[in-house]
């Protein structure tokens, strides 16, 4: 029943596995191990980067919620005791600034499909029977891959060494435990540290900003890693792979999203300002290295540009003491 409803996601997620496993096996062999570990790793790749304008998408509407924040608690107490007009006038907001509550969750719940389809290509592939793009034969070789000595198909908590005895596949259950534990235990702590960073550089420090979902975030933050150690203990190797790629990916995204396109009034902002500042002190430094003449021109331009600004206000006071110094004498 789940495999004829995600049959359109198992056959685009094996598809593109098999692209890569093609491209992997031509340099180390099919039937190798590392053939279809990268196969997985740059099937993950292949999503993500699909998703880069989601992505985007995502970060411009977490911008805009935290701008809206105060306009939505304005109409959270202008409206507390009527319901239905403070969706419209939310729904109202929303649609004024083009933006939306669910934007943020969409990244999220496109790769859930393809996630899941990864799970029934492997759960397949453990019984070596054709699926998707995968024939018979494709299924058998990935069947015998591993990872640091473990089973791809198989998890910490499902695995049968009777069965894969008899298809002559030797594998250690210690190891394929102690392989599991530490990579579901290196992805939990990745997605906590993760989104503590985001969560410490990336929100507005405003304290005037008022931001009800920063408590249940922190909830979230400590309570979330529990649920995925134990999640990754029961799915098989080759998916907690690319759940383990997809948030190195995620890693490298936030780290440019910090840098380039922070929140307004976050830390991340403060400091990109400071290395703008720093960049800029270091151009004029080197300007002045190489070209006193046209470094000394340029100051005096930017003087001149700046006394030009000064406000009228204070331009008519310069006069008067000039006056009332004059009458002294």
């Amino acid at each position: 029943m789940i495999d004829t409803i995600l049959s359109p996601i198992i056959w685009a997620t094996s598809f593109v596995m098999m692209l890569w496993h093609q491209v992997f096996g031509a340099i180390f062999g099919s039937s190798s191990s590392t053939s279809w570990v990268l196969s997985i790793i740059f099937l993950t790749i292949t999503i993500r980067a699909a998703m880069i304008p989601l992505f985007r998408k995502q970060i411009k509407s977490m911008q805009n919620m935290q701008r809206l924040q105060p306009q939505i608690q304005a109409l959270q107490k202008k409206y507390k005791l009527d319901k239905q007009k403070l969706q419209q006038e939310m729904m109202k907001l929303y649609k004024d600034n083009g933006t939306s509550p669910f934007a943020s969750c969409m990244p999220i719940l496109l790769q859930t499909p393809f996630f899941m389809g990864l799970y029934r290509v492997l759960s397949h592939v453990a019984s070596g029977q054709a699926v998707g793009a995968l024939s018979k034969a494709d299924a058998v070789s990935a069947q015998h891959a591993q990872f640091f000595g473990a089973p791809i198909p198989l998890s910490f908590l499902h695995h049968s060494t009777s069965s894969m005895s008899a298809l002559g596949i030797s594998y250690s259950v210690t190891t394929l435990q102690v392989v599991a534990m530490t990579m579901a235990i290196i992805y939990a702590t990745s997605q906590f540290l993760t989104q503590r960073m985001m969560m410490a550089k990336n929100t507005n420090l405003d304290s005037s900003v008022p931001n009800p979902m920063m408590q249940s975030q922190k909830i979230m933050l400590y309570v979330m890693p529990f649920g995925m150690l134990f999640f990754s203990l029961n799915v098989p190797i080759g998916v907690v792979l690319y759940l383990m790629t997809t948030n190195v990916w995620t890693i490298g995204q936030q780290f440019y999203t910090l840098r380039n396109s922070p929140m307004p009034g976050s830390q991340a902002e403060k400091e990109m300002l400071a290395r703008r500042k720093a960049k800029e002190q270091r151009k004029r430094e080197e300007l002045i290295a190489k070209d006193p003449e046209a470094a000394k021109q340029l100051a005096e331009a930017n003087g001149s540009a700046s006394q030009d600004k000064v406000p009228v206000s204070r331009q008519r006071q310069q006069p008067v003491r000039t006056s009332r110094s004059k009458r002294k004498k």
